[in-house]
């Protein structure tokens, strides 16, 4: 291998004032962070020369950062260069910079047709192809881009990311939180056939790159799930794996000091507002046309998705990628299965290994902070939420109401507890604040200032079942359209109870169709049936439908019975 170096001492001294002279220039043009053309056409101007000249002294420097990269009129490695005629030189900028930097992105070889035509009009004979290729080749790629594309593009690809939201100093210093689809169908937990894709949550500390918690849906993003997610990233979760059989330590918890995240409508609820500020926890919103700014958790939902992509029932990145792959027809998990298995990622693979940005695994990073016995630990201990009961409680749909003699009436339902009963005694005819879990309606939560203490509501009538909003809007919805506007609470309850019986008929109605179906089958082929009867297939206890297995039902490990009551 062989370096070539032009000697400073072998250069006269009216060139290398004049190469000192360019390199003032250019050092004052690479200081800039978002160059224009009419900035480089007032460079060049300062150095009297074209800016396709400019563009290409600033590539020359910017490889060794060298005095002697801007001498002109040096034979460079023993090679002859004819100069063009000053005014083929202005024909070239001038082409490149009407033609080729334009939103219509000319190809090189437009370009070429268009200086020879305007050098046969002016009588001149024309560059050669590779002098006009190696003059558009000089303008900077962040100047292309700008002009053949978009600024927004340019910057993305080419200017430094200096006010990235990544550069946390310690853990829980800042928690990134965003919404994405699943890669992979999933299938309905009774009848096992595919049904559609959910929507996971995810919360990554800025610091460790950890994932502290997630929250899977079929409901698209809302203040519920983002509530859900930080509750599950913010409290010990012992009891989360031990319901999964996870072997493993997510020792993750505590709460962020600041959460970064998008400017979707969920991000900017009252709710998940007023939560944010009951425990201290700042919310800063992503620049819109900036996605450098929530590149930590973009790596880790991209991270989670390729992983689904070896899951069957995957929909891949694109239809593009899936091509005539059939995910309804092969899809297997279920929500909760689905749950289970990246639970075991997260904690058992993706915490646990090496992550080249950090160079060391994200759980040893996030321990290594709060290492009480580790000299580089920087926070001993994380801060935990005064009353970890009533936590995500804090970030439910805030509703205001009086206390009437029945209670409390919220959708035509009444609630009741003896507090009402003292609040009636002392005439206090305030609207007090009430909140809800959407996924079960049966309890409301008030608030009373003056104790700062929760306290639960539940049915008046205790005999009534639990519900969620989503069921509750679909009766009313039903009786509004049979004419029955005047809600009732009898009704609605009445109403609830038919829909649960029309779904165990759906279902039984299901199963016999498919055991007559295979029946059918047999009967059909009997030598099949007899061919396999020696060495009858195991088969798996049928799954039925549980609680646990509906998105939106009542989850007693996120919201106890035991919060406070007097």
């Amino acid at each position: 291998m062989t370096f070539q170096n032009t000697q400073p001492d072998k250069i006269d001294d009216e060139r290398w004032d004049s190469a000192l002279e360019r390199r003032q220039v250019i050092e004052r043009w690479l200081e800039i962070a978002s160059p224009t053309k009419e900035l480089a056409a007032d460079f060049a101007a300062k150095l009297n020369c074209s800016v396709p000249t400019f563009y290409r002294w600033v590539k020359n420097f910017r490889k060794d950062h060298q005095t002697s990269s801007l001498v002109v009129g040096l034979n460079r490695g023993n090679k002859t260069k004819q100069r063009l005629h000053p005014d083929v030189e202005k024909i070239i900028s001038d082409v490149i910079k009407n033609l080729y930097l334009t939103k219509e992105r000319p190809i090189r070889a437009r370009v070429v047709e268009e200086v020879e035509l305007q050098c046969f009009k002016a009588k001149l004979s024309p560059p050669s192809k590779p002098t006009i290729y190696r003059r558009i080749a000089d303008v900077p790629a962040f100047i292309a881009t700008e002009h053949r594309y978009s600024k927004k593009k340019a910057k993305h690809l080419f200017e430094p990311h200096k006010g990235s939201a990544t550069t946390a100093t310690r853990p829980l210093e800042q928690a990134q939180i965003d919404h994405t689809p699943t890669d992979i169908t999933l299938v309905d937990p009774n009848e096992r056939e595919g049904i559609d894709r959910a929507w996971i949550t995810s919360a990554v500390d800025s610091y460790s790159r950890a994932c502290t918690g997630f929250y899977l849906s079929f409901g698209a993003p809302s203040s519920l799930s983002t509530a859900l997610c930080l509750t599950q990233a913010v409290l010990p979760k012992e009891q989360l794996l031990r319901e999964h059989k996870i072997s493993g330590n997510w020792s993750m918890q505590g709460l962020p000091e600041k959460i970064f995240v998008d400017n979707g409508s969920d991000f900017h609820s009252a709710a998940f507002k007023r939560g944010c500020d009951q425990h201290g926890i700042s919310l800063d919103y992503r620049p819109k046309g900036a996605p450098q700014f929530g590149a930590v958790i973009e790596r880790f939902i991209k991270t989670l998705n390729h992983r689904s992509h070896n899951i069957p029932g995957t929909t891949f990145s694109s239809s593009h990628h899936r091509g005539e792959y059939d995910s309804q027809g092969r899809a297997c998990m279920t929500l909760k299965e689905l749950e289970g298995y990246l639970l075991e990622f997260i904690v058992n693979v993706y915490n646990q290994r090496l992550h080249q940005g950090i160079g060391m695994p994200p759980a040893a990073k996030f321990e290594q902070g709060f290492g009480e016995n580790d000299p580089r630990s920087i926070v001993r201990r994380p801060r935990l939420p005064s009353n970890q009961k009533t936590f995500l409680i804090d970030f439910l749909p805030v509703m205001t109401r009086t206390v009437q003699r029945y209670g409390v009436r919220v959708d035509g339902i009444n609630y009741y507890s003896d507090i009402l009963g003292q609040i009636l005694f002392d005439g206090d005819k305030r609207k007090f604040e009430l909140r809800r879990d959407p996924r079960d309606i049966s309890t409301l939560y008030l608030y009373h200032p003056e104790d700062k203490t929760y306290y639960e509501l539940p049915y008046r009538d205790p005999s009534q079942p639990p519900m969620s909003i989503w069921e509750l809007r679909h009766i009313k919805d039903r009786m509004r359209r049979e004419g029955k506007d005047q809600v009732d609470e009898g009704r609605i309850f009445a109403g609830y109870e038919a829909m649960q019986n029309r779904i165990a008929e759906s279902v039984a109605s299901t199963q016999k169709a498919k055991k007559q179906r295979r029946t059918e089958k047999r009967r059909m082929n009997p030598h099949a049936s007899q061919t396999h009867a020696a060495k009858p297939a195991p088969t798996e206890p049928r799954e039925t439908l549980s609680d646990d297995d509906l998105e939106f039902e009542f989850d007693p490990s996120m919201i106890e019975s035991e919060i406070k009551i007097r």
